[in-house]
């Protein structure tokens, strides 16, 4: 899994006595989410310079007369607000410069730069993702308990999971988790945005759970997130978060096929019925075809089917078996959520959670 994310990032370092320049890089790293550290000459800025997360110089530093660059490093880039001359491309170069911007046309490729340095230069978390087979199976309550579990297991590392809501229908996790009042961002926050989104940023504005954070659906909300949004925030969000787990809709649009072709697991939900097994038949074949590893869970009550039977009919490995408990159910009513004591949805958790933790952090 990522590193932990305890330990906050260094901040970048801006290196220029251009106002043009300075403005220019002040207003992409508001948009990133950070404050750089700002040195007007190179001298004043070789304390700083190994420890940064990111190096940017205005071109205007770099002159003849300008003050011998530190040690090269990575992640040095060289700003301008006009063409660069050819001597700045040579003196870019000196100084190991991965590339000379010129400033707005490059705005996208520096804002992506203080984006990931922001969010620690971190890789992808993995992505556990729920759907049900049909109406009423219960992944979304599987879905909170494992991510619960999840974030228990993981607490003691200074890790963090992330509960995705996928389905702007269902109602809401934070709702389903009993903390629909608790402040932070929704969905429906994020609808208006577009490009590349600060992950450290977003992370510090999700409601928690339990210690657990959450990006839910508010109620009333009848417009899905477009797809880029959902491609934007799944990026972001994985970049900051050990473990992301999703409770997708059965109505698997492009944006829920963002999320299912990022999982290392994808986990269908099967009530032990014939009805529902058939139900579930279309949803599996559609998964199937965008997700590498595909397992079922059959909710199993007196008299239903053996559970293995429904893998069977779904041509799919058996997971684990969830009983029937109305327990859980009063829980979620009585807002305490998926996390009723000895409830058999928080044993079918903690086993699901025993089984796929370790594959997925391998």
């Amino acid at each position: 899994m990522p590193a932990s994310y305890a330990t906050a990032p260094s901040r970048p370092l801006l290196v220029t006595a251009s106002e043009q320049i300075l403005d220019a890089v002040l207003r992409l790293c508001a948009g990133a989410g950070v404050e750089p550290v700002v040195c007007r000459e190179l001298g004043a800025a070789r304390s700083l310079w190994s420890t940064a997360s990111v190096v940017v110089l205005g071109d205007d530093v770099l002159g003849p007369r300008a003050a011998p660059a530190p040690e090269r490093r990575p992640d040095v880039w060289v700003v301008a607000v006009a063409d660069p001359l050819p001597a700045t491309w040579s003196t870019a170069l000196a100084v190991g410069a991965e590339a000379v911007l010129v400033l707005p046309r490059d705005d996208d490729t520096l804002a992506e730069v203080l984006v990931d340095r922001a969010d620690g230069g971190a890789g992808d978390a993995p992505v556990l993702a729920f759907v049900g087979g049909c109406g009423g199976a219960g992944a979304s309550s599987l879905a909170a308990a494992v991510a619960l579990c999840a974030a228990a297991d993981r607490r003691g590392d200074g890790g963090e999971v992330l509960l995705v809501d996928g389905d702007p229908f269902g109602g809401g996790l934070d709702l389903l988790l009993g903390d629909e009042d608790a402040a932070g961002l929704r969905w429906g926050d994020l609808a208006s945005t577009h490009g590349r989104l600060s992950g450290a940023a977003l992370r510090r504005s999700l409601p928690r759970s339990g210690g657990l954070a959450v990006l839910s659906w508010e109620r009333g909300l009848t417009d899905p997130a477009r797809d880029e949004v959902v491609r934007s925030v799944l990026t972001a969000v994985r970049r900051v978060h050990d473990l992301v787990v999703v409770d997708l809709p059965r109505h698997l649009d492009d944006a829920a096929a963002e999320i299912v072709t990022r999982a290392a697991v994808l986990v269908v939900v099967v009530p032990a019925d014939v009805r529902a097994v058939g139900a579930a038949t279309g949803v599996v074949r559609r998964v199937s075809a965008w997700a590498t590893d595909v397992r079922v869970v059959v909710r199993r009550r007196r008299g239903a089917l053996p559970s293995d039977v429904v893998a069977d009919a779904l041509d799919l490995p058996l997971l684990a078996t969830v009983g029937e408990d109305p327990r859980f159910r009063r829980a979620v009513e009585e807002g305490v959520g998926p996390v009723a004591r000895h409830s058999s949805v928080r044993a079918t958790a903690r086993s699901v959670w025993a089984s796929l933790g370790p594959e997925i952090a391998a």
